[in-house]
């Protein structure tokens, strides 16, 4: 008759205590833990909220051999020195990619892309320019929020030089949880039985 003998493998499971393995583990999801929040905030820092960032923009569509459009540039850079949470996009529409921008911006305001220049600020648009709509522009990005805010275009959000002094960056804490986690995985790698016969 065969006898079957378990026996435990000379492997790493096999050296250290129960305590030891449960004190790598411990440390293993702590590290990952912090790993995963750091790595969580770098990412933030290194991608700045448009939403929180981004201020009122006021998209004009024009071209360089329209006359009125070289006349309504200096009235936009004026208006930008005037308001600087204001963004003045400006957007040549002789460009294909442009002019498709222009079509779909109009469309999504009921009206066609026929005049230029066309100045855009929320559902405001208008066509041409003149004192008149000058003024009327002036109006409205007067009154509208944010305006007058400078703009945070997200230099805030880079990271400081600190001179090292600020503790481990995300990726040395992702690199030394993975160690951890590997070492922690081969101190409870499953026990294989194995027969030997006599």
């Amino acid at each position: 008759m065969e006898t079957l003998r378990t026996s435990r493998p000379a492997g790493i499971s096999g050296r250290f205590p129960r305590a030891v393995r449960s004190v790598v583990l411990v440390c293993a999801v702590l590290l990952l833990t912090t790993s995963t929040h750091a790595l969580s905030a770098a990412a933030a820092q290194e991608e700045p909220d448009d939403t929180d960032a981004a201020g009122p923009v006021l998209e004009y569509y024009g071209t360089d051999a329209c006359p009125f459009c070289r006349e309504m540039q200096p009235f936009l850079d004026e208006l930008e020195e005037r308001h600087p949470g204001l963004e003045v996009a400006r957007y040549d529409v002789e460009d294909s990619a442009n002019a498709a921008r222009w079509e779909q911006e109009m469309a999504a305001r009921g009206e066609q892309a026929q005049g230029v220049p066309t100045a855009i600020l929320g559902d405001e648009v208008w066509v041409g320019f003149n004192d008149q709509i000058a003024d009327d522009i002036a109006a409205t990005v007067a009154g509208t929020p944010g305006v007058d805010e400078p703009r945070d275009d997200g230099a805030a959000a880079a990271p400081a030089d600190d001179g090292g002094d600020g503790g481990p960056s995300a990726v040395a804490i992702a690199l030394g949880a993975a160690v951890v986690l590997a070492i922690a995985v081969a101190l409870f790698a499953p026990r294989r039985a194995r027969a030997d016969q006599d």
